[in-house]
C-alpha cells in the first residue's frame, strides 16, 4: 500500500489543489474533513522517532547478508511495480497512447516492447508471471462501477484476470458475484502473488462495509489455480486463512520453499505493544511445522519499530528477509504512533481508519522509506539503500541475484545488486518452452515515457464509502491530542530534542 495506493499517485511532495482541498458532490463536508483531520494530526507535531535496531556482526555464513550489496539505476524507467518473467524480461503497467495503464513487457532496458491489454478497457496493472511462464496474473478495474485508486495497488475495485504471455484465454478470476465477495459492498482485491509451484494464489481482499456493519473488512484469501477443459484459467477451494475483524492485511511475497507468505498487518490487531496502527511484517506458514490453511501459524517478523514497515521478500536461501521502512525518517507517522503508546491510546476500528492514515502518512513530505535486510538467526539487521525516496513493491530476478523496483514518484527505476550464487532452498521451475520470449504477437507502440509525479488529491474521486473512515480518523487524532496534553510532558513527549 503504497505510493500509487488508495488512489494517490505518486511519491514526491504533496500538491494539494483547492480551498482547502476542493468540494464534492457527493459527499459535501468530506474533503473538509480532511483537511481537519491534517491540521488536527499536526497537534502531534513531527518529530525523530525511529528506533532502528542496532545491527549485529555480520554472518559469514550468510553471504545475503555479509555480501555487498549495490545499487544501479535502471537505463530504462517502468511503472511502479515491475516484475521478473520466468525468462528475464520484465512485465509492467505503463501507459498507452491514451493515457490508459496497461500490461507491457519489454527486456529489462525497455527494448522490444510489446503491449498485452492495449484495446481493451482498463486500467490494468500489477502483472505477475507464473513460475512456468505460462501465465500472467493481473489486475483491472474493467466492469466496475465502484474504482479508487490503482488495480491491486490498494483501493476500491480491483478484480483478478489471467491470460496467456500472448494475451489470450484473457479469464476474469474474481468477480461481483463470485466469493470471496459478500454483501454488495464495494471491494477491493490487490498484492495477489503466485505459490513457487504454480497451483496456488494468494491475495488480500477487502470490503467496504459500514460502521455498523464493522467497517472496512479485511481478509486474506488462498486458493487452487487450474485450467478448466476450454484452456481458460480457474480459481477453486478458496479459504480465507486470515479472517477479517479489528485489522488490516497487505500480503507480500511467498517463501521459496511455498511453505507461506509474508504480510504486513497494517494495524496492533489488539497487541499494545505493537501499538496504534503500527505497520509490522509477519511470516503465514500455511503447510508444515504443524500448519495448514485451515490452521496457518504466525510468526512476528520485525521488532516493533514505530516506523511504516511494509513491502517484504525472502532471500531465495530463506535466511534473511528484505524490506522497506521509514525507520530512519523523522516522520509524522512515527509522530502518532510513538504518542499513542506514550498515551496508552489503542481505541476500536482500527480497520476502518487505515485507508486515509496511510493518505496522511504519505502526504507527509518527510515521508521516504529504505531496504533494510533482517538475518533471521541472528536478528541482526542492515539497511541495504540510502536513497532519500519511496521504495514500493520490488522482486527478485529468476536467477536470486536482482531485485528490482521504481521509486514511488516514478523517477527511476533500480537494479540493487547481490554478489551471490547461494543455492536456493527449491530450485525454480524450468518455464515451458513454448513461452520463452512470448509473446510473438502484440501491440508493439512504445507506452507514453514514465515521468516524475507528485501527490495529487482529486476531491470528486473521493467514494463517499470513505466519508465514514476519515470523520472517525478526525476524532480519534483529537482524542490523541487530548490525551497528550494530560501527560506530564504535554505533546513534547513526542518531539525531538532541540
Amino acid at each position: 500500500m503504497v505510493c500509487g495506493d488508495k488512489g494517490w499517485r505518486g511519491c514526491g511532495r504533496a500538491s494539494v489543489p483547492g480551498s482547502p482541498l476542493g468540494t464534492t458532490r457527493r459527499t459535501p463536508r468530506l474533503v473538509a474533513r480532511v483537511a481537519t483531520g491534517i491540521a488536527v494530526a499536526l497537534v502531534l507535531t513531527a518529530a525523530g522517532c525511529s528506533n532502528s535496531a542496532p545491527s549485529a556482526s555480520a554472518d559469514a555464513a550468510n553471504p545475503f547478508f555479509s555480501g555487498r550489496f549495490t545499487t544501479s539505476v535502471n537505463p530504462h524507467t517502468f511503472g511502479q511495480d515491475p516484475s521478473w518473467t520466468a525468462d528475464g524480461r520484465i512485465l509492467s503497467n505503463e501507459n498507452d497512447g491514451s493515457g490508459v495503464s496497461q500490461i507491457y513487457v519489454s527486456t529489462v532496458a525497455g527494448t522490444n516492447s510489446s503491449c498485452l491489454t492495449c484495446g481493451q478497457a482498463g486500467p490494468n496493472g500489477f502483472p505477475q508471471e507464473r513460475p512456468e511462464g505460462d501465465w500472467i496474473l493481473f489486475c483491472s478495474f474493467r466492469g466496475q462501477t465502484v474504482t479508487f485508486g490503482a488495480p491491486c495497488l490498494g483501493g476500491i475495485g480491483s478484480d483478478l484476470y489471467a491470460m496467456r504471455p500472448d494475451g489470450s484465454h484473457l479469464t476474469r478470476l474474481t468477480g461481483p458475484a463470485t466469493p470471496p465477495n459478500a454483501g454488495g459492498a464495494p471491494y477491493d482485491n490487490y498484492h495477489p502473488y503466485w505459490a513457487p509451484d504454480g497451483r496456488h494464489l494468494i491475495w488480500t481482499h477487502v470490503d467496504y462495509r459500514s460502521l455498523a456493519q464493522g467497517g472496512t473488512q479485511w481478509t486474506i484469501v488462498l486458493s487452487s489455480f487450474g485450467v478448466d477443459r476450454s484452456g481458460n484459467a480457474a480459481l477453486s477451494d478458496l479459504t480465507v486463512v486470515a479472517p477479517a475483524g479489528d485489522n488490516a492485511y497487505e500480503t507480500q511475497v511467498w517463501a521459496p520453499d511455498g511453505s507461506g507468505v509474508l504480510y504486513t498487518s497494517l494495524s496492533s490487531d489488539g497487541d499494545k505493544g505493537i501499538g496504534w496502527l503500527n505497520s509490522e511484517l509477519y511470516f503465514m506458514r500455511l503447510y508444515g511445522g504443524g500448519a495448514s490453511p485451515a490452521h496457518p501459524r504466525i510468526t512476528h517478523i520485525t521488532d516493533g519499530s514505530p516506523g511504516w514497515d511494509e513491502q517484504a521478500v525472502f532471500t531465495p536461501d530463506m535466511k534473511d528477509v528484505i524490506w522497506m521502512s521509514s525507520r530512519d525518517a523523522a516522520t509524522w507517522y512515527e509522530t502518532v504512533v510513538t504518542a499513542a503508546r506514550q498515551a496508552g491510546y489503542n481505541p476500536p476500528f482500527e480497520n476502518e481508519v487505515v485507508g486515509p492514515f496511510f493518505v496522511l502518512t504519505v502526504l507527509d513530505p518527510k515521508f521516504r522509506t529504505d531496504l533494510y535486510e533482517l538475518d533471521l538467526r541472528t536478528h541482526a539487521t542492515r539497511r541495504l539503500t540510502d536513497l532519500h525516496q519511496v521504495v514500493p513493491e520490488f522482486y527478485f530476478n529468476p536467477s536470486g541475484t536482482e531485485l528490482i523496483w521504481t521509486t514511488g514518484e516514478r523517477s527511476h527505476t533500480y537494479i540493487g545488486t547481490f554478489p551471490t550464487t547461494t543455492v536456493p532452498v527449491r530450485p525454480p521451475l524450468r518455464p515451458d518452452a513454448a513461452w520463452v520470449n512470448a509473446p510473438a504477437h502484440g501491440d508493439h507502440t512504445p507506452p507514453r515515457p514514465e515521468k516524475a509525479t507528485s501527490i495529487t488529491i482529486n476531491p470528486a474521486a473521493i467514494p463517499a464509502q470513505e466519508g465514514e473512515a476519515i470523520s472517525l480518523m478526525e476524532s480519534q487524532l483529537s482524542t490523541l491530542a487530548h490525551l497528550l496534553q494530560g501527560l506530564p510532558g504535554g505533546s513534547g513527549c513526542c518531539q525531538a530534542p532541540a
